[in-house]
């Protein structure tokens, strides 16, 4: 049973694996996710749907299979080329985020086709879930070089990017009711409540700027006029935070390495 977890530990954990690369059996396991893009495609054209119904839900079962076998070879697996044990350290060294997203890719759907295939009245459709199927291309950051430094980034950074939210939420409302009380009396169809006025704050505020609503008062072009300057500010907040991160990141990782390089050297001349 240890040689068999160690085996798929290395195999199926990024961290485990001793080479360069992918293990193999996680380029199968990349190859497949592709391979549901492709049949998530597939199963929109209704050509397709019509002419081979049997052999698009074969496949997407065999893809379902494939991921469910994979989420639990890791739980099984993880970890045990560092002598972990328990479920809980299982499941922290493959990451649990990962984990959650691995699950989602599979789980609902496969739940609802063993309720619906065990008689069960149930109003949800597999068409509804078919939006879900799109978090498998989310596994395909697993297996990018700098996936994981991405994930990591973000992680850093969330409540700075909460935080930014927040006061983006707050300034659209805002500008919703400032807009309000400058047009709502000429323009009721489209400012004639704070709700109606939400859409043009949020199109300004994020310089979309569809042209479909427009303020026609000299006091609501000014009001437009700041906030575009100020959505312009809203807009590169966030990506100067994942900017500044990535470089705080790489730079520390530059300087980890270049240390990795002396200390052999070091080493050698002593």
């Amino acid at each position: 049973m240890h040689r068999l977890r160690l085996w798929l530990d290395r195999q199926l954990i990024e961290e485990s694996w001793p080479y360069r690369g992918f293990s193999p059996l996680n380029w199968f396991i990349l190859a497949v996710i592709l391979f549901s893009a492709v049949l998530f495609a597939a199963e929109t054209e209704p050509l397709a749907v019509a002419r081979y119904p049997l052999v698009l839900q074969a496949a997407n079962l065999a893809v379902l299979t494939v991921f469910a076998l994979e989420f639990a070879l890791r739980l099984f697996s993880a970890g045990e080329t560092r002598g972990l044990k328990g479920l809980s350290a299982r499941t922290a060294y493959a990451g649990r985020f990962w984990l959650l997203l691995d699950f989602l890719a599979f789980g609902p759907e496969l739940i609802l086709l063993a309720l619906l295939y065990a008689g069960a009245d149930i109003p949800l459709t597999l068409a509804g879930l078919r939006a879900i199927r799109l978090l498998r291309l989310v596994k395909l950051i697993h297996y990018m070089p700098g996936g994981r430094l991405m994930s990591e980034v973000l992680t850093d950074v969330a409540p700075q990017l909460l935080a930014t939210l927040i006061a983006a939420l707050g300034l659209i409302y805002l500008a919703a009711v400032l807009i309000y009380y400058a047009e709502g009396g000429v323009s009721p169809e489209h400012f004639g409540s704070v709700g109606r006025s939400l859409w043009w704050s949020v199109i300004t505020l994020t310089t979309v700027g569809y042209g479909d609503v427009y303020p026609v008062t000299v006091l609501g072009r000014i009001v437009a006029g700041v906030l575009a300057i100020i959505g312009v500010g809203i807009i590169a907040l966030p990506t100067g935070i994942i900017a500044g991160a990535f470089m705080e990141r790489l730079q520390a990782e530059r300087v980890r390495q270049a240390g990795r390089r002396i200390r052999p050297r070091a080493d050698h001349e002593n």
